[in-house]
């Protein structure tokens, strides 16, 4: 494979060719800017296996109006792009290009890599099932990898995987998590915060912003632990299973974030002697009342097992926030499913685990409706490993075309009135909480 970001520019250029038309090169997405005239927003993607390439593209746009990232989060391929993005420059850095080089040139078909380094009964299943053979034809495959769900609990390792992102990210300088929160809280030059008619501390000028704090999380990766049943939120509760978390490899957290179930090897990590106060924390989970925690290890599967689309991470209720977190999702949401045989029936099961919780969080939160933007990508598979050059760069314009969509309908000033009605009920809401605390005493 030896796609380069010219490819893909070009397969693009009628999308960047109606920006400048548009007006979108001069529109107003956030309240955080730099001197160089960047605009900053947080960003959330969703996880989708190979359909994650299609989030370069709605990334590429994004950045040719001048948008910038701060708060960068996503699961299982959303955390791979998320990381790839924080780890590639400062903040103020155009990094689209080097994700759409890493990403179109991943070795995909090595990642099948069965339960040793000659095993090739995995990605021989995975190309028979994608084929949709008929039942007889399937099951004779299924035979061939039944050692590899025994022997190592999935399909492939994930081992190769996890080394191509450790040497992408060395490549890049980042060998610990310390090294990344360092990168990604580079202050941009310039730093500063519009007027904002919903603060009345500074109504009529810019005003500067105190630096980035490397011990903020700026950072998202969502896993799912298994072994406690908990969401996992990377690198916020690292302390929970190392005992030195900066040190901690950031490739370790996607290797995590990415493990999907069957298909790759859960990740295990050995568990330090518990913190009762950390885990209460981070996880609400009292290790005091029960004698068998903390179990030997954890097991890490796919974070879109439990959170696909972790659009609430950098979520706020209390303010009218300064920059918006923009969405990406890489399927639409049909929900509307005919469940006619057992894979079918497997398969929904799965889907309907993974994207509860995200609905759920946009149905009780309706203003994030306005920041999410969403790529088509139903003709592509999310499994399809083995890609042709023509689908990578299908999937890099589906995404491109699906950033201006969302950039032409998108009004930061019609949101941030949004946010100050729905702050003007929580206000209100609590106010009678407290009234009816006063009267009951």
């Amino acid at each position: 494979m030896t796609l380069t970001a010219g490819d893909f520019y070009s397969a693009a250029s009628h999308v960047v060719n109606m920006l400048e038309p548009q007006g979108l090169k001069d529109k107003i997405y956030s309240d955080v800017i730099d001197a160089a005239g960047n605009q900053y927003v947080d960003l959330v993607m969703e996880g989708g296996g190979v359909l994650g390439i299609a989030l370069a593209g709605y990334v590429y746009i994004l950045e040719q109006v001048q948008l910038r990232f701060v708060g960068i989060g996503g699961a299982s391929a959303g955390s791979i792009a998320a990381l790839i993005l924080g780890a590639s420059g400062p903040p103020s850095q155009s990094k689209s290009g080097r994700l759409m080089e890493i990403l179109a040139n991943v070795p995909m078909a090595s990642f099948m890599d069965g339960k040793d380094d000659d095993d090739e009964d995995a990605a021989d299943f995975v190309n028979t099932m994608l084929s949709e053979p008929s039942f007889l034809k399937g099951m004779a495959k299924g035979l061939q990898v039944v050692d590899n769900l025994k022997e190592i609990k999935g399909l492939n390792r994930g081992e190769k995987f996890h080394q191509w992102l450790k040497s992408v990210l060395e490549k890049q300088g980042i060998t610990s998590t310390a090294a990344l929160r360092a990168r990604m809280a580079t202050t941009p030059v310039g730093w500063t915060l519009r007027p904002n008619p919903h603060q009345t501390s500074q109504l009529d000028r810019n005003v500067s912003l105190p630096p980035l704090d490397p011990l903020k999380h700026h950072l998202c990766l969502v896993a799912a632990d298994i072994s406690t049943e908990t969401k996992v939120e990377f690198p916020r509760m690292a302390e929970l299973y190392w005992q030195n978390p900066d040190a901690v490899h950031p490739a370790d957290y996607v290797r995590a974030s990415m493990s999907i179930p069957v298909f790759f090897s859960p990740y295990r990590v050995p568990l330090p002697a518990p913190n009762k106060d950390h885990w209460k924390e981070h996880a609400g989970l009292d290790s005091a009342k029960n004698p068998r925690f903390p179990p030997k290890q954890a097991c890490f599967v796919d974070g879109g097992v439990m959170s696909n689309f972790p659009i609430d991470v950098f979520h706020s209720t209390h303010k009218v926030p300064s920059r918006p977190t923009f969405g990406v999702k890489l399927e639409y949401d049909e929900r509307s499913h005919e469940i006619n045989n057992v894979l079918e029936l497997i398969g929904q099961t799965f889907n309907a685990s993974r994207h509860c919780l995200d609905y759920e969080f946009i149905r009780k939160n309706p203003d994030f409706q306005q920041l999410v933007g969403y790529i088509d990508t139903k003709e592509h598979h999310w499994l399809k490993f083995e890609m042709a050059e023509k689908e990578m760069t299908d999937l890099f314009v589906l995404g491109a075309e699906a950033a201006l969509d969302f950039l032409t309908k998108f009004d930061w000033s019609a949101y941030k009135e949004t946010r100050a009605h729905l702050m003007g009920a929580y206000r209100i809401a609590e106010e009678h909480k407290e009234q009816i605390k006063d009267t009951n005493q």
